[in-house]
């Protein structure tokens, strides 16, 4: 739906919010803003149900369906539509989305990478809205949160990275997470492009729900359009050499789907392969930030699902000392079991949940419950020590219940990290 003369009404006003504002205004359209907190909008303070006489409504990606405005949308029959579908009308060019429950951002900022000149936006952190009335190659993260609310968004090229629960205190089901991430395929069509992982268990659906053209990645099939032995990518065009810095197991499914999703939105793939050994995997990612008398601590601060942390886990070619907890959005945390019994020596325990941890996983290692992060690197420490294991923080929870964000936390383990190294040389002296 375009906006030019809409009364758009604004659900909450952060980041999306504020840029959404200035294109329906750019347009020569008139918005309501609704929101708790900010002085700026129109009503604030309280969310009423004035917001419904406008012609349609956006609410900001992080209220759910719940919302007792949105509730009363849905039976007013007002509108309800994305800030990313609402931002895509006015953009111009070529648009990758890449959604998925893990490596959505590492996917998104490899292909922005691989396609010198692309924007970038969603999700990542730039609003489509922002992105108006530009040309070019558009690469855009997009969260299952966007996707509910979308109605007309087709991609030229979709990506799928892969799906596991995650959210479900947002979405109320795994079914309707699943349906929210399939929102990215429906409205494509015969000449559009969806990458899929053909390793991941809900591939038959995806590949159901495709209308256009499929392009696979494996680590386990070379059949697959784009598949890696962990050396090699082997690809339509030609192989490439795995550069050691991206050769972990998340990192190279993330490598083989920005590869397809950069040539299908037209690199030229001899410029798009030589671009590979320039990558850099995100911060926060399985990312090494010290070592202590021998032990190494890895962040993962981002694995925020048991997914991610299975996917991290899996990286590792032994056994880890791993710091797990924090606010489990309603998560089933047993699903990490296996991965756990092969995969972990240690688990400290820290966060919300802690005592939930202890108890799910006290039977198959070792489980210590740390109060807070100085104690739980110093336990974590102790144990790598005694065993020449490494230290890996990947929560499988949001971090709300002790940080503003899962970058806070990562602030709060490297300081961490460093006041242990720090009082390791002084004690060397």
């Amino acid at each position: 739906m375009r906006l030019e003369g809409k009364y758009v009404g604004i659900l909450g006003y952060a980041r999306t919010g504020r840029a959404l504002r200035r294109l329906i205004e750019r347009v020569g359209g008139k918005a309501f803003v609704s929101d708790l907190r900010s002085w700026e909008a129109n009503e604030w303070g309280d969310n009423t149900y004035r917001i419904l006489m406008t012609d349609l409504l956006s609410p900001s990606p992080g209220i759910p369906p719940s919302h007792r405005v949105l509730r009363r949308a849905e039976v007013s029959q007002v509108p309800v539509i994305s800030e990313l579908e609402l931002g895509w009308y006015y953009v111009r060019g070529r648009v990758a989305a890449i959604t998925g429950t893990n490596g959505k951002s590492t996917v998104a900022h490899f292909t922005h990478s691989l396609l010198p000149g692309s924007l970038i936006g969603g999700n990542w952190g730039v609003p489509v809205s922002a992105l108006a009335f530009r040309e070019g190659a558009f690469v855009l993260e997009v969260s299952s949160f966007q996707l509910h609310y979308t109605r007309r968004f087709r991609p030229d090229v979709a990506v799928i990275t892969n799906v596991s629960p995650d959210h479900l205190d947002w979405h109320g089901s795994f079914e309707a997470y699943l349906s929210d991430k399939l929102r990215i395929l429906q409205n494509q069509r015969r000449g559009d492009v969806a990458v899929l992982n053909l390793d991941d268990p809900h591939y038959p659906t995806f590949r159901e729900r495709s209308r256009g053209e499929v392009i696979t990645v494996s680590l386990k099939e070379a059949k697959a359009t784009y598949y890696s032995d962990g050396r090699r990518l082997y690809t339509p065009y030609g192989r490439v050499e795995v550069p050691r810095h991206l050769a972990s197991v998340p990192i190279l499914y993330d490598l083989l789907m920005a590869l397809a999703a950069s040539v299908a939105m037209g690199g030229r793939p001899d410029e798009v392969f030589a671009r590979v050994p320039s990558l850099s995997p995100l911060p926060h990612r399985i990312e090494m930030v010290g070592e202590v008398d021998g032990v190494e601590f890895y962040d993962d601060s981002k694995g925020t699902n048991p997914g991610a942390t299975a996917a991290a886990l899996a990286s590792f070619s032994g056994k880890v000392v791993l710091i797990l907890g924090g606010d489990d959005k309603g998560l089933d945390l047993s699903v990490l079991r296996g991965s756990v019994r092969e995969k972990v020596a240690v688990i400290i325990a820290v966060g919300r949940n802690r005592g939930e941890v202890a108890s799910l996983f006290g039977e198959l290692v070792p489980v210590y419950e740390a109060t807070d992060y100085r104690e739980a690197v110093e336990r974590a420490y102790e144990e790598a020590k005694r065993r020449g294991l490494p230290v890996l923080l990947s929560p499988a929870c949001a971090s709300f219940d002790m940080f503003r964000n899962y970058e806070h936390r990562s602030a709060v383990f490297r300081k961490e990290v460093m006041r242990l190294m720090r009082g390791r040389e002084g004690s060397d002296r």
